[in-house]
Order: structure tokens, then C-alpha cells, then sequence
């Protein structure tokens, strides 16, 4: 009894070759399109011109340039910290609870000593220090922590770090009801008085503290660059992540090397969280960061752990989410599930270019034609 061999309809092949240009031209390509096809979409639900809402789209996403570059900075800083464990292949789905434990720890620190730091600009210079190292040390305790037990017990790293999310946001539920004195309406605690907060100028389209935080996320964004690709530790990231068995057989401490990278992801946490509380938003609620940590990852895959190409990445999805949260808005619809709908087709739209990117489909032509005969 012989099998036959039944040849598929289509394969699949991974290029060898694909050029910059061609690349760049599908990408905006397909991104176009979807964009174009979301708008039409919106037109046919809303009852409204297509081009009034293409406008809206694009007013809204200008109307604040800094809450813009604010937004994009953020997502990037969630990327760019988890890149160097994602690199190493620990998936490190922890980064909601990390920011959050930094957060709450600067909170706390500004609600004790917010009158005393005011009493003089060193004061608060010496709350500001004390609030950036609590919170880079608390961030990094929670980063370390699912590392310790994943090199040394073998743990999943993803449930580990799932749950230490929920435990970052049940203790900031608990310390928001303390702080308010027991009252449970409470859901945040927001310093008002100034103490802890960075200094800021303050104008009607232009908030220092944005500025603040925004360079210091891109020079967090240069740091991992440059760690990445041009030093030792950069290196050994990459080889674990490769292959943990080489790297071990090369003489690498992958144990060390894993522990001191969450080490790293730890402090780039620390960092935003204690800009959340001194100069993005002087409060915290259990629901702060919303999905940004896993966001970040998708944006961390969609451009390759490269932090350059992350930036732009997350410029576009700042500007996508304020614009069709502005239609949203300014129509009416009463939530953001329309919104929620485009963002997801666009994030599609950027998978289907990269697989054809990386990818090549070739249809068997003997294989239709056999098929056409036989329906015949």
C-alpha cells in the first residue's frame, strides 16, 4: 500500500532578502490603507462625512502637542525597560506592577513629607532624592523577585509576574483607603500641596514637568541603545537569549546574567514610576498604568527590540489613540470601543507587514489546477 504525498496549496518561505526601500513602501502602504478603510468605517457608523472626521482625527491629535509627546514617551519608557529581559527571551509581563510599587512608594514618601518639603527648595530637593532612590529600590525588589525564583526553582515567569502585578495593585488599593483614612469612595490619593513635585513652569499649552519627563525617557531610550548593541553585558543578553545552553558553554554565568538584566528592567521601572508621582500625574490608583506594560510588549515585538525604531512605533500609537479617542468624543459615541476598534486594526494592519515582510507565500499552481479538474 503506497501513501501518496499530498502537496500543500500554499507555502510558506522565509525571505532571505527584502530591501529598506521596499519594506518602508509596504509598511506605509498597508498602514494607509487600513487607515483609510477605518475612517470609511467610522463614516458608515457615525452618519457623518468621511473628511470631517479624518479632520477631527488629526485636530484632536495636534491640539496638545505636549500631552502628544508625553503619551508617546511613556509607552516608549515601558518598552524600552522590559526590551533587554524580552531580548533574553524572560517574558517579563511584570512592568504594570514594577512602575506601580515605584509609584506607590513616592506617593507615600510625598504624603508624609509634602508640608516639610516645602518649607524650602532644599527640602525638596532632598524629598525628590529620597522619592527617585525608594522607588527605583522597590521597582527593582519587584522585578528581582520572579528572576530569583525562575533561574533558581524554574518557575513561569509570566504567571509569576501576572501575579505580582495583582499584589502591586491590591497593595495600592489598601494604602489609597489608609491614606484616606478609611474612607472606601477614595479610589486615589492625589497630593495637591506641591511637596515631591519636580519643578514646573506652567502655562496654558505648555507644562514643564511633561518636558521633564519626556527627556528623561528618551535618555533612558539611548541608554538601552547604546547597552544593547554596543557593550559586553548588551552582548551576553543577546547570546542567552539565543541560547542559554551556549552561552553557558562559553563560560557565561546565565543565572547572573538574567538576575542583573531584571536588575536593569527594575530601575528603568523605578524611574517611571517616580516620574508618574513627581511629574506626570501626583497620584495613584490600582488602575494607573491601564495596559501600557503589556502595549509596551507589542511594541517591543512589532519593532524588533530595536529602541530607535520603538520610538517611532509609539509616536504613531500616541497619535492613533488621542485621535480617535477625540472622534469618540467630539460625536458622541459615549466610549472608546470605536476607538479600541482602529487602534486593533491598525496593529493588524503593522502584523500582516511584518510577516510579509519576513515572509514569502507561493501558491502550488499544480495543486490548484489538480483542484480545478476535480470540481470539474
Amino acid at each position: 500500500m503506497t501513501n501518496k504525498h499530498r502537496e500543500p496549496l500554499f507555502t510558506v518561505f522565509k525571505r532571505t532578502s527584502f530591501s529598506k526601500k521596499n519594506s518602508i513602501l509596504l509598511r506605509v502602504g498597508i498602514i494607509a490603507f487600513t487607515f483609510l478603510v477605518s475612517m470609511i468605517v467610522c463614516s458608515i457608523v457615525i452618519k457623518e462625512n468621511m473628511f470631517a472626521i479624518i479632520g477631527t482625527f488629526f485636530s484632536g491629535a495636534v491640539a496638545r502637542p505636549w500631552k502628544l509627546i508625553l503619551d508617546a514617551c511613556i509607552l516608549l519608557g515601558f518598552g524600552v525597560a522590559i526590551v533587554p529581559a524580552f531580548k533574553m527571551k524572560y517574558w517579563n509581563m511584570g512592568a504594570n506592577g514594577q512602575v506601580i510599587m515605584g509609584t506607590l512608594v513616592s506617593i507615600v514618601i510625598m504624603f508624609y513629607m509634602g508640608n516639610f518639603a516645602l518649607r524650602s527648595g532644599f527640602n525638596n530637593f532632598l524629598t525628590l532624592v529620597l522619592m527617585f532612590i525608594s522607588s527605583v529600590v522597590v521597582s527593582t525588589i519587584w522585578a528581582v523577585i520572579p528572576a530569583i525564583f525562575k533561574v533558581f526553582f524554574k518557575t513561569n515567569e509570566v504567571l509569576f509576574n501576572l501575579m505580582m502585578n495583582y499584589i502591586a495593585a491590591g497593595l495600592v488599593a489598601y494604602t489609597n483607603y489608609a491614606l484616606a483614612k478609611g474612607q472606601k469612595e477614595a479610589q486615589d490619593v492625589t497630593l495637591l500641596n506641591e511637596g515631591g513635585w519636580l519643578p514646573s513652569i506652567v502655562t496654558k499649552n505648555f507644562n514643564s514637568n511633561y518636558l521633564v519627563a519626556s527627556i528623561i525617557i528618551i535618555l533612558m531610550t539611548v541608554f538601552v541603545f547604546i547597552y544593547m548593541s554596543k557593550t559586553k553585558h548588551g552582548y551576553e543578553v543577546t547570546v542567552v537569549g539565543d541560547s542559554a545552553p551556549t552561552a553557558r558553554y562559553v563560560g557565561m554565568h546565565t543565572k547572573t546574567i538574567v538576575i542583573r538584566t531584571l536588575i536593569l528592567n527594575g530601575i528603568m521601572c523605578g524611574i517611571l514610576g517616580f516620574l508618574y508621582a513627581s511629574a506626570i500625574n501626583h497620584s495613584m490608583n490600582p488602575s494607573m498604568c491601564g495596559s501600557l506594560g503589556f502595549t509596551a510588549v507589542l511594541i517591543a515585538w512589532l519593532s524588533n527590540f530595536n529602541p530607535i525604531i520603538m520610538s517611532i512605533v509609539s509616536f504613531g500609537l500616541a497619535f492613533l489613540t488621542i485621535g480617535t479617542s477625540k472622534i469618540s468624543s467630539v460625536y458622541r459615541i459615549g466610549n472608546n470601543d470605536l476607538a479600541n476598534v482602529i487602534i486593533g486594526l491598525m496593529f493588524f494592519a503593522i502584523l500582516i507587514s511584518e510577516f510579509f515582510i519576513r515572509y514569502q507565500v507561493r501558491i502550488n499552481i499544480k495543486m490548484l489546477n489538480r483542484k480545478k479538474e476535480v470540481e470539474e
